[in-house]
């Protein structure tokens, strides 16, 4: 069993309305989440595609694996940075509030039964230049011709 994890720090959705659309897609298959998240009509649905299609492309990146092999094992959504703003109130008062932010982790892991290689990346060599070296070039002086 492998796990691939995918972040998204500091969005400006509050943690309790992004919660909504992770249980939605708790525990699901990859591509039965990217279904379901197309008819979620919350703001943080099109975020949440986004994010899983990164931890799908984070899996390829790294091992042998097809979509339909992988399954939301958990999604974490934790209370970020809140802004503290005012607002306006009668006779010249203001009222303090917050802009919350939150904080979402998702974390793929294959289904049951499913073998997984880790991909070898080779080696490329890299050409070197040596810099101490300075090469010379020769400019020429243009003979300026002059008139009488």
């Amino acid at each position: 069993m492998i796990e691939v994890k995918a972040k998204l720090k500091h969005l400006r959705i509050t943690p309790k309305k992004t919660r909504l659309v992770a249980n939605a897609i708790r525990g699901l298959d990859v591509l039965a989440a990217l279904d379901r998240l197309t008819v979620v009509f919350k703001k943080s649905s099109p975020v949440f595609t986004k994010l899983l299609l990164s931890a799908i492309a984070n899996a390829k990146d790294i091992y042998n694996v097809q979509e339909e092999d992988l399954k939301i094992k958990s999604v974490i959504v934790n209370k970020g940075v809140a802004l503290s703003r005012w607002k306006p109130a009668a006779f010249g008062r203001a009222h303090p509030f917050k802009k919350h932010a939150s904080h979402i982790e998702i974390i793929l892991t294959t289904k049951k039964g499913v073998s997984v290689e880790k991909k070898v990346k080779e080696k490329k060599e890299v050409e070197t230049v040596d810099l101490t070296k300075k090469k010379v070039v020769k400019k020429e002086k243009k003979k300026v011709k002059e008139k009488k």
